[in-house]
C-alpha cells in the first residue's frame, strides 16, 4: 500500500474548501499572515465568498425542494485556487488503470491527491436517495493511501474513510467530465494574496448588488430576499410557494430544504456568515485595513438572524417540524464525527424522516389561519435577515473605499 507517512489532516467542512485545506495542510503550506495552513475560512473568500440566491424546483415523481445560495457557486474552486496562486498538476484519463497509475504516482511523490469521485456513489454516503438514484455530485476528495483492493480518504468527516478500490474507480468514472480527474497542488509564492483578497471582497460586495445570469436578477443578491418573501403569498408568481408548496408533505418540502441549505451544506452553520467574518478578521491583517475587522463584527451579528429563520422555518413549536431540524442535525453531526461508523444511524434517520413525510400528507399541522401566521412570521424573519445583510455588506462596501 502506497501511504502519506503521518497524514492526520480532516478539518474540512465543505468539500472544495476544506479538500484543499487538508491538502495543503498536509504540505506544511503556511500563509504569510498566520504561520500555519490556509484556513478554510480564507479558502471561502478567495473563492467568492458569500452571496444569496433563491430558487425552487419541482421535478416528476419527486418533493420540490428550495435552493438557497449562500457562498458563491460559479466557479469557486479554479477562483479559489487561482486567487491563492496554486501551481496545479492535473492528470486526467478514459482509462482506469492509467488513473490509479497516476494516483500512486502522485502518492509515491509524497503528495496527498485531490481525486473528483461522485459522493453518491460512495459507500459512506448519506444521501438519502430523496431525488432518486440517478442523481450525482463529483466533488473532490483527498486520497492519502491507496493499493490495489483499498483507498483512504478524507471527505468532509473528522473520521478517516476507507472504501474499496473498484467502487472508488466506479465513482470517480460516474461523469464523462470530471471521469478520472486527478489534481496535486502547490502553492510557490504568495506575492499576489493581497491584491487577490482585495479583489475577492469587492467580489463578493458585487454578488449582492447585482446578478451572474442574465434574466435572473431577483433570484440572486439581496433581490433574491424579496423574492423569498413574496413568493411565499404572490399567487400570481409561477413559483408561488401556494402553487409550488401547497400545504402538506410539499410545504414540508421547502422549509426542510431551506433550513438544509442554510445550516448543513456545507456551510459550517448560519449560512457560512461566521466563516466569511473570521475571512475578513484575516483579509484585515493581509491587506492592513483594521475597517474589516469592524466589518466582520456585522456578519456575526447576522448570525442569530439566521438562526432564528432556521427556528422559523421548523420551530419547536411544532412537534414534527422540531423532530426533522433535529434529525438532520444529527445526521449531519453524525458523519462529521463518525464518518462511515454513523452509516447505521444515518440509515435510522433518513427512515424517522421519511416517517414524518408520509405523515405530513394525512396530517399537516398547518392549515387556514395557522398556515398564513407561520408564512407571515417566516416572511419577517426573511425579511430581518434581508436587512441586517444589507447593513452588514453596505458597511464592508464602505471599508473598501
Amino acid at each position: 500500500m502506497t501511504t502519506l507517512p503521518n497524514y492526520k489532516h480532516f478539518d474540512g467542512i465543505h468539500y472544495e474548501t476544506g479538500s484543499v485545506h487538508n491538502a495543503l495542510a498536509y504540505q506544511g503550506v503556511k500563509m504569510p499572515h498566520t504561520k500555519s495552513a490556509p484556513s478554510e475560512a480564507l479558502l471561502l473568500g478567495l473563492s467568492g465568498g458569500i452571496t444569496f440566491g433563491y430558487f425552487s424546483f419541482a421535478y416528476k415523481g419527486f418533493d420540490p425542494f428550495i435552493a438557497l445560495l449562500t457562498r458563491n457557486t460559479f466557479n469557486p474552486f479554479e477562483t479559489m485556487l487561482n486567487r491563492l496562486g496554486a501551481a496545479r498538476n492535473v492528470r486526467q484519463t478514459t482509462d482506469p488503470k492509467k488513473a490509479e497509475k497516476n494516483l500512486l504516482d502522485a502518492l509515491d511523490a509524497g503528495q496527498p491527491a485531490l481525486v473528483w469521485a461522485d459522493r453518491m456513489s460512495m459507500p459512506y454516503s448519506s444521501y438519502d436517495n430523496s431525488l432518486g438514484e440517478g442523481m450525482y455530485e463529483m466533488i473532490p476528495v483527498v486520497v492519502y493511501s491507496a493499493d490495489a483492493k483499498f483507498v483512504h480518504l478524507a471527505d468532509q468527516s473528522r473520521a478517516a474513510l476507507k472504501v474499496s478500490a473498484k467502487d472508488f474507480t466506479k465513482a470517480r468514472a460516474r461523469v464523462k467530465k470530471e471521469k478520472y480527474r486527478m489534481m496535486t497542488i502547490t502553492v510557490p509564492a504568495f506575492d499576489k494574496l493581497a491584491a487577490n483578497v482585495d479583489a475577492a471582497i469587492r467580489a463578493s460586495v458585487k454578488s449582492f448588488f447585482t446578478s451572474p445570469v442574465k434574466g435572473y436578477a431577483s433570484n440572486f443578491g439581496f433581490a433574491a430576499y424579496q423574492r423569498w418573501a413574496d413568493v411565499l403569498f404572490n399567487d400570481k408568481d409561477k413559483q408561488s410557494w401556494i402553487k409550488i408548496f401547497p400545504a402538506g408533505r410539499k410545504l414540508f418540502s421547502a422549509l426542510t430544504s431551506s433550513f438544509e441549505r442554510i445550516e448543513l451544506f456545507g456551510t459550517g452553520g448560519r449560512a457560512s456568515r461566521p466563516m466569511f467574518a473570521d475571512f475578513l478578521d484575516e483579509a484585515s491583517a493581509i491587506l492592513d485595513r483594521p475597517a474589516l475587522r469592524d466589518a466582520s463584527k456585522n456578519f456575526r451579528a447576522v448570525a442569530p438572524a439566521w438562526d432564528a429563520l432556521c427556528l422559523a422555518l421548523l420551530p419547536d413549536s411544532i412537534a414534527p417540524f422540531k423532530d426533522a431540524r433535529q434529525l438532520l442535525i444529527q445526521k449531519r453531526d453524525a458523519f462529521y464525527e463518525k464518518g462511515a461508523a454513523a452509516s447505521a444511524e444515518i440509515k435510522k434517520v433518513h427512515a424517522r424522516l421519511e416517517k414524518i413525510r408520509t405523515a405530513m400528507e394525512k396530517k399537516f399541522p398547518l392549515a387556514g389561519e395557522k398556515e398564513t401566521a407561520f408564512k407571515e412570521n417566516l416572511r419577517d424573519h426573511i425579511l430581518q435577515v434581508y436587512d441586517l445583510e444589507h447593513k452588514a455588506v453596505t458597511a464592508l462596501d464602505q471599508a473598501m473605499k
